[in-house]
């Protein structure tokens, strides 16, 4: 990943990587995640976890390393960009 690389760009290669089609890339999106470490989730640091608690789709031609470089969470807070199906995130909106 570079500065120019695009969240759709981004998407195809993790899914290349991951044996999965590249060409499916349209089903997916990157998403930006703020949270904080703990919730008693599986993920992150051993004892730890992680909690998201605020979720922004990237839009296919955004530059993450840009947007991780502009803007940064307030202290206690930290981020991470995860891939997402993109029906889920419909199903998600449609519970709010």
């Amino acid at each position: 990943a570079t500065p120019r690389s695009s969240a759709r760009q981004l998407v195809r290669e993790a899914l290349e990587r991951y044996g999965l089609n590249p060409d499916d890339f349209g089903q997916f999106a990157l998403c930006d995640v703020v949270g904080r470490p703990g919730g008693g989730g599986g993920g992150g640091a051993a004892g730890g976890g992680w909690q998201g608690e605020h979720l922004r789709e990237v839009g296919d031609w955004e530059r993450p390393l840009v947007l991780q470089e502009l803007w940064k969470p307030k202290a206690g807070w930290s981020r991470r960009f995860e891939i997402r199906r993109r029906q889920d995130l419909e199903r998600a909106g449609d519970n709010n």
